[in-house]
């Protein structure tokens, strides 16, 4: 009966690792399939109690340790495919887990899941750093971060956002009113730490010179156009300023008409960045904002 028993286990267990190697990206199916059709084995030789409880006990930890090489096989193999599911990655790991009480096992299986988790969260810091430095959604947090760096947003930098959005290739596919919303509640809940986050993103994103260009013609567009320029949209600018490594000359041809209050003269040492960094956020404060489909003089797109 117990010998009956074994080998039917090890010839399912066989069987499986046969199949794995030549299809391991089906790896969950297999693991699920070994699981279910020998939890009767696994039960009767659990219940064994006498010399050959050793031997029920190896035969029991060969089958979590396939079951478990399913798991990891499956993770390994479908991992970057779109219809990659953590969910049946962990399901099956856990499911060899349970199986035995052998320690080794067990952590590894913990060594694995734990492995998958902190692939889960390196995707998804990836997904938000290429989000993050995606050059058209930089494009676009310039536009925004100009157009509430005094505190308001006016009708007219809303026109001009959707202008120049609806007229550049760079922002085909983008509902650029979903976006301007998601930000706006995304400086509702950080303040001014909202646009601390922005220089950080200029600071960090690698631009080709075209594209720094591109980013000071919508700073200064969005700058003018609500036809009024202050101190602080000034300061703002200086600090944006000092973030590029194109020239005054490059950027005046490139944004013809510019106006010279745009490139008085300071030299950016680093002590008198910070200050002018501590200037601005020191004294000024960010209201909270309508979003777009909230303001009657806006209206939808």
């Amino acid at each position: 009966m117990i010998s009956d028993l074994i080998l039917e286990v090890e010839s399912r267990v066989r069987e499986t690792r046969e199949k794995r190697y030549e299809n391991q990206p089906n790896g969950y199916e297999l693991g699920m399939q070994l699981l279910f059709a020998t939890q009767e084995h696994v039960s009767a030789l659990k219940d064994i109690d006498s010399q050959e409880k050793l031997i029920s006990e190896k035969v029991i930890d060969h089958l979590a340790t396939e079951i478990l090489q399913c798991g990891i096989d499956y993770f390994l193999t479908t991992k970057d495919n779109p219809n990659f599911s953590e969910a049946n990655a962990l399901e099956v790991l856990n499911s060899a887990k349970s199986l035995t009480n052998n320690s080794q096992i067990k952590q590894r299986v913990d060594e694995n899941v734990q492995g998958i988790a902190d692939w889960i969260r390196t995707q998804a810091y990836r997904y938000n750093q290429n989000k993050l430095y995606n050059f058209s959604r930089i494009m676009l947090n310039t536009a925004f971060a100009f157009m509430t760096c005094d505190g308001h947003i006016h009708k007219k930098e809303i026109d001009l956002i959707r202008k120049i959005t609806t007229e550049n290739e760079l922002f085909k596919g983008i509902n650029i009113d979903v976006e301007l919303d998601a930000l706006i509640m995304g400086i509702n809940a950080m303040g001014l730490e909202f646009l601390k986050d922005y220089f950080k993103m200029v600071d960090s994103a690698e631009l080709t010179e075209h594209e720094e260009l591109q980013l000071a013609e919508m700073a200064i567009k969005t700058l003018l156009a609500d036809q009024r320029l202050d101190y602080n949209e000034k300061k703002f600018f200086k600090i944006f300023r000092s973030l590029l490594n194109v020239t005054d000359k490059q950027i005046k041809d490139y944004v013809p008409d510019i106006a010279d209050e745009f490139f008085e003269r300071d030299i950016f040492s680093h002590s008198y960045l910070s200050q002018l960094f501590d200037d601005y956020f020191g004294n000024m404060s960010i209201p909270s904002f309508r979003k777009l489909n909230q303001r009657e003089d806006i209206g939808v797109s």
